[in-house]
Formats: structure tokens, sequence, C-alpha cells
């Protein structure tokens, strides 16, 4: 199968499952990379630690591969001492990671960044933007795609940065950690508490995209030219009460039973204006963003049935 050959790392998280069941209905030969290995009759499995040079080397030193999906990442800020661990797994991470694949002849490394590494949050924001972190979880994404320009100077490393916005989609598993991430919290919520909190006004304004078209650029970037960096959005923006009332609304339509929202009427904050564009990438390839929060809010709901009775 080559030229079909794909390595996932973090292919059992959040985002990673999306592309493992993707790229195997499209038929790919897939191995998943992943420092927790999950038990799995469907994807041929690499337990291996990115922040450890030595047993990413030994793990894929016969693994032959075409292309290379890199999610894995550390993006809990709220835990302790994530300054440290964000910096051993998404910078020096990917650092091993390239170090290994150097050689290997691949055809192109599509690495997942963040849009945060901007540090904007109101105004138009491209490719020509000049980065200004304002976090840990900005600046470790930024040093990985230093090291990605880095090898390709060195080494000729081909590689494909998205600066991914807020991509949403109903976890795969109910074992998820990702159950804080806005639309999985709010049909949580809503499920568990019959009710919706906010902690805000509800005017924020986000750059939403569906972890199925990710998925689909994504392999349509497989034969872009290397070296290249994306903004990966829809270039639309919605605030969380809009999501809110989508959520009360499938809630009622499936218990028949109307749900309070709960803003927080003390915050005064105005609503900011941020355009991630995607123009760039547009000129490449012709494609439409979906709109799909009902129906992964549904399946949401289904999955928390699923598992909560």
């Amino acid at each position: 199968m080559s030229g079909k050959r794909l390595l996932i790392t973090g292919g059992f998280g959040n985002l990673g499952l999306w592309f493992s069941e993707y790229f195997t209905i499209k038929g790919y030969d897939i191995y998943i990379l992943s420092k927790n290995i999950k038990r799995s009759f469907i994807y041929k499995t690499i337990q291996a630690d990115i922040t450890n040079l030595y047993e990413l080397k030994e793990k894929l030193k016969y693994i032959e591969l075409d292309y290379i999906i890199h999610t894995a990442s550390y993006n809990e800020h709220f835990h302790k001492n994530y300054a440290k661990k964000a910096l051993l797994v998404n910078s020096l991470g990917t650092r091993n990671l390239i170090e290994v694949l150097k050689d290997k002849n691949i055809k192109n490394f599509i690495y997942i960044s963040t849009f945060h590494i901007y540090g904007a949050t109101n105004g138009v924001i491209d490719e020509t933007t000049p980065p200004n972190p304002k976090n840990d979880y900005a600046s470790t994404h930024l040093f990985a795609e230093y090291y990605l320009k880095q090898f390709y100077n060195s080494n000729n490393f081909p590689y494909i940065i998205f600066r991914l916005t807020n991509s949403y989609g109903s976890p795969k598993s109910i074992s998820t950690n990702k159950w804080y991430l806005v639309l999985n919290d709010l049909v949580k919520f809503a499920y568990l508490y019959r009710k919706i909190t906010l902690q805000s006004n509800g005017e924020a304004k986000r750059d939403f995209i569906w972890m199925g078209d990710v998925c689909s650029v994504v392999e349509k970037s497989f034969n872009f030219k290397p070296n290249s960096i994306f903004n990966l959005s829809s270039k639309k923006s919605y605030n969380i009460l809009y999501l809110a009332k989508k959520v009360q609304k499938i809630y009622k339509k499936r218990y028949k039973q109307s749900i309070e929202i709960i803003v927080n009427r003390e915050d005064r904050t105005e609503p900011l204006d941020l355009v991630v564009e995607n123009s760039k990438l547009k000129s490449l390839i012709d494609f439409e963003f979906s709109n799909r929060f009902d129906s992964e809010i549904e399946k949401i709901f289904n999955l928390l049935e699923s598992n909560y009775g």
C-alpha cells in the first residue's frame, strides 16, 4: 500500500480518533502512535513517548511511512506544571519525532498547530500576521513550528503546518479528556443538570470548524507543496450563547422538557470580532465548510445516554 502508509500521533485523542476513523474508512494503512495504548482490534499501534528520543527511534526503526499527522500534544493548560510538560511534549516531542523521521523519505509531515500563536483577539489575521503568543500553549506550538522550519533548512524535511481554530465534533469515546471543550461542555452540563450555566455573558465569538472538515482538508493537503503554513478555519464566528440555544432547543426536542440558560449578567465584556482568514487554503482547494452543530449535539447526547443511561 505504498503511498497510503500513515502515522497518526495522538491517534487515540479527541481529534486523533476522528483522523484514525476517517483515514481507516479511506483505506489508508494506519499506525497510531500513543504513550497510552488502548486495546484496539482495528488499528496497528505503536506505544512510545515522544519525549523519549531513544524509544521513538527503536519503535519506528523498521516502519516505512508516507505521511504523518502529528496531533500528539499536551494542551491542558489548567494542569499543574503545565509550562514544563507542554515544552517537553509540544516542542521537544515534535523535535524528537522529526529527528527520527528525517531520513525516512516521507512525503509530508502534517502538524496540527493552533491559531493561538498569533495572540490576537480581534481584527483579521492571516498567515502573514506576526506570531505574538500570549501563553505557554501558544508558545510551545510555535516552538514546534520553528523546529519544522529548522529541519527543512538543514535536512529538506517536508512539512505542512495547520494553525487550527476551534474544532468541534462529538467525542468518539466517553473517556475523552476534552469534555471542557465548549460544545462538549454545554451538552454534558445540560444532560447532567437539566440547565445550562454560562460563566460569561455568552457574547464571546469564536471561529468554529467541524472535525470532519478538518479531516477532509488534511487529506487534501497530502499533495500540497511542502513547507507551507495555512490557517485552518471556517471563517465563520459564533458566540457561546448561539451554541447554548442550539443545545437548549435540541434538548427540548429529545426530552420533551425545557431547560434554562443562565447567563452571567455581571460580565460586561464586550464581544470582539476576530476573523481567521482562510483564503490561502481555499486558493488551493475547492471546499465549503459545514455547519454541523445540530448533528454533533445529537451525537454527544447519544454518547452520554449510552454511558450514563
